[in-house]
């Protein structure tokens, strides 16, 4: 009885070993893949503001574009022009800080501030991200602009704007799953796009090619769930999980969205996956 007990103890102290060092391992990994895309942020935080566009250019996905609403509507501008306009050692005024980063995979999202003391702005940037064989790139970046006196003005006062971007979320979610069409075009964007990785670099999957799976009417296993959301008057970014038990897969969606005409569009989705 006495050994038995010994040798049982031996056990749960091997299993107790393996289980904290493979806690240690994510913990790690996690802090490293941090690491890594607060360096790709820094090179466009400090690129933008001492006037080094090469930073920028190893920052950015080289397609990238910039996304904002102006007037209510969708002004788009071309990151390459972006970059062009930086001028190589010029010093901007403009003070930046990372609010928030979540990874997960090959695909990560990042909440930027930065504030333009000459004319008392405010801009929220939320910028996608995916790693490809390189390095973390920013894929693209959403952009919230804001002129204001006082810091009370910052304070958001619509608390109806979580409902209706959730309610944008639930069109893709329920519409891939029943496929539902219209619902699907109500909540993107015309022009939207999906990114992911594969074999080190970054892959895009047309929008209009991606309904083309949900026309004629199936049902698909999905189970969607929102994980977090974060909104700056008119951009929002959401991290959803999408569970698919017939294909053994778990797959993580970043969605960038804007308010446009007064509803909520998912303007470009990230997207990760793996099995369960």
């Amino acid at each position: 009885m006495y050994c038995r007990s010994k040798t049982k103890y031996r056990i749960m102290k091997k299993t107790l070993l393996m289980t904290t060092l493979m806690v240690s391992f994510l913990v790690s990994s996690a802090q490293d893949e941090i690491a890594q895309i607060t360096s790709t942020l820094n090179d466009y935080i400090e690129g933008t503001a001492s006037g080094q566009p090469d930073r920028l250019k190893e920052a950015f996905y080289e397609d990238f574009n910039l996304f904002l609403v102006a007037q209510d509507t969708l002004r788009v501008i071309d990151g390459k022009g972006y970059i062009s306009r930086v001028e190589n050692g010029k010093e901007y005024n403009r003070e930046a800080r990372i609010l928030s980063i979540d990874v997960e995979n090959d695909a990560a999202v990042a909440k930027i501030e930065v504030y333009f003391p000459d004319d008392n702005r405010r801009a929220t940037d939320y910028l996608l991200l995916l790693k490809t064989e390189e390095r973390w790139k920013i894929v693209h970046k959403l952009i919230n602009l804001n002129a204001f006196e006082n810091a009370g003005e910052l304070v958001v006062e619509n608390s109806n704007e979580l409902a209706r971007i959730q309610s944008t979320l639930d069109d893709y979610m329920e519409g891939t799953a029943t496929s539902n069409i219209n619902r699907l075009r109500k909540a993107f964007h015309e022009d939207l796009n999906l990114y992911y990785v594969k074999d080190g670099a970054i892959t895009i999957i047309p929008g209009t090619q991606y309904l083309e799976n949900f026309r004629d009417g199936r049902k698909f296993n999905r189970i969607g769930k929102i994980l977090s959301l974060d909104y700056e008057d008119n951009a929002a970014i959401a991290k959803l999980q999408i569970l698919m038990p017939d294909r053994n897969r778990i797959a993580i969606d970043y969605l960038l969205l804007l308010k446009i005409n007064q509803q909520w569009t998912i303007i470009h989705k990230s997207f990760t996956s793996k099995n369960y």
